[in-house]
């Protein structure tokens, strides 16, 4: 069941229809853009919890923005307007009334000492009634008797005191003290005793408070006062509550500030992220469809583009959801952001890794917190791990992109340190952050290793490691073929060897020309004797079976070979560098042979070619005329330089002729730089050597 899925699979994704669609391109973009938006989602929103007074934080919560503290804010503001005094307006009316007060007492007592008609005890109580309360008779009866010279230094004396104390400001504290203050003011004047009592009295019966409570004023003050104080602020990174902290009523306060209490999202963060996500994919999709030609994505390699990325976003919600479950920060050290470059360079170019492991950096950074130095920390390492991986020879290579993109960590982390204001200050965090981003650098080389099968085999994608794999000699079609058809196997090792030269010079894929020559003719195994590099004798089938049979047999080794390769889960470009390696190309010999033998005129030449299709890449393009030039100069009698030479130019004049090469993109300036390179792999092939003695004979000649 599973290999059938797999072939349906490899046979979905192998389909033109699927590789060049534009709507499925289109979808891809909208998916991975999508997918993005709603992994990522949950990692830049802050975190929500609904805790309730009394209630046990199971993690330690810090607050991820800087935000204002209501209610310390609140508090603050309460305590500077509390610490505001009472403000009072200072009123003249009631000197006035005091004054007013005085003078009626004075000339009510002078009208009543001038009154014949009334006896000491009428008087005194007539004035009594006048008088302010409080003013004992002892005060009052004086006035009645004595003369109108002492009550005027009385009068005078009592309104100048009434003046200098409600001239000032005048409190309800200062009437407790009043009798007090009058005694202070009455030292300044030479009264006797009974005068001294009677201003005493007067004065102190009429004063009252003349600064008037205002509480406008006062709300005013405490307005400013309010205003003066500064917002409290709780700051990015501060600790809400701890693990196994208590949840108090100020701790729901204080989250409620930093936006981490209750259901309800920031729906202006949402779109802002949506925006910033649509921003990234339309940018890197940009760039993806601006590359050259040669360089282009097919749709395959666009889905595993998006797989890669979108393995990095879960990679980058995973770390976030250990933080927020309580992992220190420090966490952050260890997320493996260059192992979506590594696997970019191998599975398609170093360009296209760098590009997208600068957005995915961007998304790391956006994750947690938007901070830029975890951004500016994933983008160098990735930057890195990059270029590490750009030429893959041998899986060591990835162990040594790993150092590198450890030791770039490091360097990263220790600038960060040393740009801190106070950076001696925390060398243990220092030491843990290195730590982390060492380990870092071995945790991405592993990753990239052990994800990178799991790409090939998927999808049956051809990277370095896969060809030099393929390339190995125990590979058991190669070996079939060394074992069953010893003679294809040698054309095959040869044409491996002129491909790999050709492609060299004219920019094609030198690893991919190399192992593709070496399974082009895997087909051959099904009946080797029928192909002359592997008959042992001068005997030839072919002599035997009509020129139609025999066209049928030799063509039908393409057919067998991608038989042979689709079963054996050879990737795709080795199984159109064996379909095209001759195109629709002529057999003449057959063709000859069956003119020769044709009385009525029937044979055609079009019954004779090779049932194709043509080359399309260049690496194909390059393996037909390679495959051309072994087998013509193999067949030379004295292959002299310059008769090889004539022979190249022949057949790649006449592969131009028949439009073999229409459909691919090699130039002639390309098909002319070759033939130099073709000759000096042949010359080290089939170089001249000198004829040995035979030792036996020379024996013989020594016994004669």
């Amino acid at each position: 069941m599973f290999s059938r899925w797999t072939q349906f699979l490899r046979q979905w994704i192998d389909d033109p229809r699927f590789r060049e669609n534009q709507r499925v391109r289109l979808g891809i973009y909208i998916g991975l853009g999508v997918a993005m938006f709603l992994l990522l989602l949950g990692s830049v929103l802050p975190p929500r919890y609904q805790f309730t007074v009394g209630q046990t934080s199971p993690v330690t919560i810090v607050a991820p923005i800087t935000a204002v503290d209501t209610v310390a804010t609140k508090e603050a503001q309460e305590a500077a307007a509390n610490r505001v005094q009472p403000q009072y307006t200072q009123s003249a009316s009631v000197e006035t009334k005091a004054l007013q007060t005085l003078d009626s007492l004075f000339q009510t007592a002078s009208q009543l000492a001038g009154d014949k008609n009334l006896t000491l005890s009428e008087k005194l109580a007539t004035l009594t009634a006048s008088a302010p309360k409080g003013v004992s008779s002892s005060t009052l009866q004086p006035l009645l008797t004595m003369s109108p010279q002492q009550v005027e230094v009385v009068q005078s004396v009592s309104e100048r005191i009434v003046r200098d104390l409600l001239g000032a400001p005048f409190y309800k504290e200062s009437l407790q003290e009043a009798q007090l203050l009058v005694d202070q003011q009455i030292v300044k004047y030479d009264l006797g005793r009974q005068s001294s009592l009677i201003v005493q009295d007067l004065v102190v019966s009429v004063l009252q408070p003349n600064m008037i409570y205002n509480q406008a004023a006062t709300e005013a003050a405490k307005k400013a006062a309010e205003r003066s104080v500064g917002d409290v602020y709780i700051h990015q990174g501060d600790v809400i509550v701890p693990k196994n902290g208590v949840v108090t009523q100020s701790v729901i306060d204080r989250m409620k500030d930093v936006g981490l209490y209750g259901n309800q999202h920031d729906y202006g963060m949402v779109l802002g992220f949506m925006a910033f996500v649509l921003i990234s994919i339309g940018s890197l999709a940009a760039y993806i469809e601006r590359r050259p030609p040669r360089r282009r994505l097919d749709n395959l390699m666009l889905l595993v583009t998006a797989l890669v990325l979108l393995l990095m976003g879960i990679m980058i919600s995973v770390t976030k959801d250990f933080m927020t479950a309580g992992a220190p920060t420090s966490a952050a050290y260890l997320e493996p952001v260059a192992v979506g470059s590594m696997l970019l360079a191998v599975l398609t170019d170093s360009s296209l890794a760098v590009v997208a492991s600068f957005f995915v950096s961007l998304w790391f950074g956006a994750a947690l917190g938007f901070n830029y130095w975890y951004a500016f920390i994933g983008f160098l390492s990735a930057l890195v791990g990059a270029y590490s991986v750009a030429k893959v020879t041998h899986r060591g290579t990835f162990m040594r992109a790993g150092f590198l993109v450890a030791g770039i960590n490091l360097l990263s982390i220790l600038a960060m340190h040393l740009l801190q204001a106070d950076n001696s200050a925390d060398f243990r965090s220092f030491s843990l952050h290195a730590g982390l981003g060492l380990l870092n650098g071995v945790l991405c080389a592993v990753l990239t290793m052990g994800i990178l099968p799991f790409f090939e085999s998927a999808f049956g994608l051809l990277t370095a490691i896969r060809l030099l794999e393929l390339s190995n000699p125990n590979n058991p079609l190669l070996r079939k073929v060394l074992l069953e058809a010893p003679g294809t196997y040698h054309h095959s090792l040869i044409v491996g060897n002129l491909a790999e030269a050709a492609a060299e010079i004219v920019g094609a894929d030198p690893l991919i020309c190399r192992v593709g020559a070496y399974y082009h003719d895997v087909g051959k195994t099904r009946r080797p004797l029928f192909f002359v590099e592997n008959q042992m004798t001068k005997e030839n089938p072919h002599e035997k079976i009509a020129p139609s049979l025999s066209h049928l047999i030799i063509t039908s080794h393409v057919s067998d070979g991608l038989e042979m390769l689709q079963k054996a889960g050879l990737p795709k470009p080795i199984r159109d560098i064996c379909a095209t390696h001759h195109g629709t190309t002529i057999l003449w010999y057959f063709y000859n042979k069956a003119k020769e033998q044709d009385k009525n005129g029937v044979v055609k030449i079009d019954d004779f070619r090779y049932p194709g299709p043509k080359p399309k890449t260049r690496e194909c393009a390059i393996v037909m005329i390679c495959d051309a030039v072994e087998a013509a100069v193999r067949s030379m009698s004295k292959p002299t330089p310059n008769r090889v030479e004539g022979v190249i130019r022949k057949i790649i004049r006449d592969r131009l002729q028949d439009g073999q090469l229409d459909e691919c993109d090699l130039t002639l300036q390309d098909l002319d730089v070759m033939v130099p390179a073709f000759m000096k792999t042949l010359k080290g092939i089939y170089h001249a050597r000198i004829e040995y003695p035979d030792p036996d004979k020379i024996r013989k000649e020594i016994a004669k």
